[in-house]
């Protein structure tokens, strides 16, 4: 499925949407503020469900930024943010992910058209984005390798940023 989110009249219901502002690229959300769609919203197939690739689809800056839904909870998005669903025996979702950003945020948002900050990235152009699609085995191994350096990426960053500390303490002790 590949779907636009659709216009919502806000309110005060259990089902939260998501717009193009607060999915902000590989699994990261801002919900710095909440907004929830009216009572009387009808959910169809574009309720999120987790593995969803979320693509920002307008607006200059946003549009071909790529995020992947894996979050708990009732959750539509704007129609500023186009769904791709997989069929999960065949994408494995987090590879599609790593394709994606191995495209580039801004090699897709080059594709939209428009002007004067407002591009759109049409369902058309996104229908025709192509990513390597080998057997899923081999997509669940290069998931598997890419999220072992992802984890080795953040220990490392942990391990600067304690130095950092270590750093700040030793000045401090010598210094004031």
């Amino acid at each position: 499925m590949v779907q636009r989110g659709k216009s919502a009249k806000y309110g005060k219901s259990n089902i939260q949407i998501i717009k193009s502002g607060q999915a902000r690229g590989y699994m990261e959300f801002d919900f710095s503020q909440r907004h929830y769609v009216s009572e009387n919203f009808v959910s169809d197939e574009r309720n999120l469900v987790k593995g969803d690739l979320l693509i920002n689809s307008s607006g200059v800056g946003t549009a071909g930024r790529v995020t992947l839904f894996n979050l708990d909870g009732d959750f539509v998005v704007d129609s500023h943010v186009t769904i791709v669903r997989f069929n999960k025996d065949l994408v494995n979702p987090k590879y599609a992910l790593y394709a994606f950003a191995n495209i580039g945020f801004k090699t897709i948002e080059k594709m939209a058209t428009g002007q004067s900050g407002q591009i759109e990235l049409a369902l058309p152009i996104i229908n025709n984005i192509r990513i390597p699609l080998p057997p899923i085995e081999t997509q669940n191994k290069i998931v598997e390798e890419i999220e072992a350096i992802e984890t080795e990426i953040a220990n490392l960053k942990a391990e600067i940023s304690d130095t950092e500390e270590k750093k700040k303490a030793v000045l401090i002790k010598y210094l004031q």
